[in-house]
């Protein structure tokens, strides 16, 4: 079997969401090759390919019904498919260049006359249009609206895809964190999390104290932000309250565990107390978290090797299972540990397998 690669590695290394990933496998666009033991997606080289020519065709105009036309009908004609969105995608680059011009023009005159006036009224009144496309093209010059202006498009812009822009284009600016979170107290729950995307690409020691604040918050959605914020800014105050939603059900333990490996080191010693706690479901995730730390931090190895052994050698066979399947991705120092469960009456099998070991 060739090199594999979970949902999360995918993720973290393309910049498409979990989310996304799920989506394009629930509608047979791009369906991992494999499931390891634990259910999780596993990605080979050919998915990546496939997925290299999903974000090629998106680039260029196609939605994923047509995509997923021209990947699966050999008989389709696809030069003529992607020449007419081509057409269309050079159309539209031609027009944004040319309002890109006209700002960049309008920006450094110090005579504006009043038809430079109304040009702007009509930029203005692209940001409230009916028509997303036609918002999104206000939304890409980031330099043609104040910090205010975006921030208020923001709060009341419905599209999904106009509002990551607008996070975008706020990104940009040096006082939308300020800003974010002064909007933060009246905000309703849809553009906390919002708000809380765009401190997480913002930054800042304001931000990461309102960003951990949000992992409180009591609609998932927020929380979910926050966890994924928290994940960009590896910020170590969050350990704790990261540590705490393991096993809770609220946020995909998944994406708890790649926030508590992006911070690191701060996160071991609360793990640990996890994996040697009460909760089964966090028990696991804690026992994943911990093994892709030790796995790449050699200095935590030891520590973390030993716990797993111990959690290993009793309790619920799910939270053994993953102890050892941690164990497993820990070089010579984890398979050392894992060589006295060879003979264990109920995991045997499984560590010889991980080992590769001939089965008795």
């Amino acid at each position: 079997m060739g090199r594999t690669w979970r949902i999360g590695e995918v993720s973290a290394r393309t910049g498409l969401t979990r989310r996304t990933l799920r989506h394009y496998d629930d509608l047979g666009l791009l369906v991992p090759a494999e499931r390891s033991s634990g259910d999780y997606r596993l990605y080979d080289s050919d998915d990546l390919l496939r997925l290299l020519q999903i974000q090629n065709l998106k680039a260029i105009g196609l939605g994923l019904a047509e995509i997923a036309e021209v990947l699966g009908d050999p008989s389709l004609d696809a030069t003529a498919t992607l020449s007419s969105h081509l057409a269309h995608l050079e159309e539209q680059i031609a027009a944004e260049q040319r309002l890109a011009e006209r700002l960049r023009a309008l920006a450094t005159s110090e005579q504006r006359t009043w038809d430079d006036v109304l040009d702007v009224i009509a930029l203005t009144r692209l940001q409230a249009h009916g028509d997303p496309m036609l918002r999104l093209r206000a939304a890409l010059d980031p330099g043609s609206r104040g910090t205010g202006e975006l921030l208020d498009s923001l709060m009341g812009e419905p599209d999904p895809a106009v509002q990551e822009v607008l996070v975008w284009a706020l990104a940009q600016h040096p006082d939308a964190g300020e800003a974010a979170i002064a909007a933060l107290p009246s905000a309703d729950p849809e553009r906390r999390r919002l708000l809380i995307r765009l401190l997480g690409k913002t930054g800042g020691p304001d931000a990461e104290r309102v960003i951990v604040s949000g992992l409180d918050d009591p609609d998932d959605r927020v929380v979910s932000a926050a966890v994924a914020a928290t994940t960009r800014l590896r910020a170590p105050s969050a350990v704790g309250p990261v540590t705490s939603l393991l096993g809770s059900g609220r946020v995909a333990d998944a994406d708890l565990i790649d926030a508590l490996v992006a911070i690191g080191d701060p996160a071991v010693g609360p793990l640990l107390g996890v994996l040697a706690g009460p909760d089964p479901t966090a028990a696991q995730a804690a026992a994943e978290a911990l093994g892709r730390l030790g796995g790449a931090r050699p200095h935590v190895r030891p520590a973390v090797a030993t716990a797993l052994a111990t959690r290993a050698t009793s309790g619920p066979r799910d939270v053994r299972l993953a102890a050892v399947v941690a164990l497993s991705g820990m070089g010579d120092e984890g398979r050392g540990a894992l060589a006295p469960f060879t003979a264990d009456a109920d995991l045997g099998a499984v560590v010889r397998r991980l080992l590769d070991l001939p089965a008795t």
